[in-house]
């Protein structure tokens, strides 16, 4: 029972067949560029809580050890001291919470840049999936034609036998037959290289497709795209760095509290006198303000600003851009559909040609230039009409993405 299981396992795992949402949702597990943008927001995300720990009083300890040579009543000639000092920012400005905002401006970015990504692999599995549909569909067009072929040779061959055809009929069909072959194979090379790519964003083996098709586009509301939402995150964060530097010119309020504890070795005393503490406490408040720095810090805050300026202008034009690619992948649909219709007619029309032509060439009323001229346009009206049918499903991925849409949601 056990070997039958281990032949027929992996048997069933080189057969199986996967569908669009499975590939979509492995990338999303197992890609590697999706992981280091998952990366990426964690980091964000320890630099928020860094800013958010700058808000507490921070705790310093430390100790030293002296020797003084000469040593005097008031300096003694070793000494031991340890401290411990607690100290806390009672008002800087605005330049903590400046900060913070901006750090979470671009923790707000990375999961922004992380949703567009993911939306970008979507597409590009979904570009692989259904080229590799036409890639196969084109194959078994081609495949079909080669065995149409094969039989027509052997049937001129037995022909020729009984001296009703001649050795230039059989040569014309063998040369169809074999470019035919080398177009199956340049085909498969295709078929295989699709298959690698969409492997390597998917995470998964692809051999067999299941048949997934796009939800009809019906009152699609138009959204930003998240690639923009990210830059308007960043130019956020920009404006609050800007603030954090127009902190400085605020005053600058500081409570600290220090106790410190002496040992002391090789003294010189006076008698009746001990003029060494063996503790000290010091509680200290201070305000400092900058009132001159040659406008370092107005020009350093200028300079990020016109930093937000170049985004913002940015994230103009990447709304344009993607508000008139909207529009355009929307007229796109229409054209294609428009060419579904002509080319499932013009397959309609091929294959009446072809059958008849097809009838007469057995019967010997039409030379083997029509009858190949007929099988020709047979296979590329299959393999249009199947490549419009998949061009379609892009078409409205694409429409979806540009909608600002994860065109996963869709797929049904």
């Amino acid at each position: 029972m056990k070997v039958l299981l281990g032949l027929f396992v992996p048997l069933y795992v080189f057969a199986q067949s996967y569908g669009l949402t499975t590939l979509v949702e492995n990338a999303n597990k197992s890609n590697s560029l999706i992981k280091a943008k998952e990366i990426s927001i964690k980091a964000k995300q320890k630099e928020v809580d860094t800013a958010k720990s700058a808000y507490w009083p921070t705790i310093d300890i430390g100790a030293s050890q002296s020797y003084i040579s000469p040593n005097s009543v008031v300096n003694p000639g070793e000494v031991s001291a340890a401290y411990a000092m607690v100290s806390v920012d009672l008002y800087d400005g605005g330049r903590k919470s400046a900060l913070l905002n901006a750090k979470s401006y671009e923790e707000e970015a990375a999961f922004f840049e992380k949703s567009a990504f993911q939306k970008s692999i979507t597409l590009q599995i979904v570009q692989y999936y259904y080229g590799l549909k036409k890639l196969k569909a084109t194959f078994g067009a081609l495949e079909e034609r080669s065995t149409e072929l094969k039989e027509q040779i052997k049937r001129i061959k037995k022909f020729k036998g009984a001296g009703l055809s001649t050795q230039e009929e059989v040569d014309k069909l063998q040369a169809e037959y074999d470019s035919n072959n080398y177009t199956m194979a340049n085909t498969k090379l295709e078929i295989f290289s699709s298959e690698k790519n969409l492997q390597l964003l998917s995470g998964l083996p692809v051999r067999k497709l299941k048949r997934n098709y796009f939800q009809e586009p019906k009152n699609v509301e138009f959204e930003i795209f998240e690639n923009i939402k990210m830059l308007q995150a960043n130019a956020n964060a920009i404006g609050e760095n800007a603030n954090a530097i127009n902190a400085g010119y605020k005053p600058q309020i500081n409570l600290s509290d220090t106790y410190n504890q002496y040992d002391y070795d090789d003294t010189v005393s006076l008698p009746g006198f001990d003029l060494l503490e063996d503790h000290q406490n010091t509680l200290k408040i201070s305000v400092n303000m900058r009132i001159f720095d040659n406008g370092r810090m107005s020009k350093e805050s200028e300079a990020v600003k016109y930093q937000k300026l170049a985004l913002l202008s940015e994230i103009e034009y990447a709304e344009n851009e993607q508000e008139m690619n909207f529009h355009l992948s929307q007229k796109s649909l229409e054209t294609i559909r428009t060419r579904l219709k002509s080319a499932k007619s013009a397959l309609l029309a091929a294959t009446s040609t072809y059958d008849v032509l097809k009838e007469k060439f057995e019967v010997g009323l039409i030379d083997n230039i029509a009858f190949l001229d007929a099988l020709t346009q047979k296979t590329l009206a299959q393999s249009r009409y199947k490549e419009t049918l998949y061009d379609y499903e892009i078409g409205k991925s694409i429409y979806y993405y540009y909608a600002g849409k994860d065109p996963k949601e869709f797929i049904r």
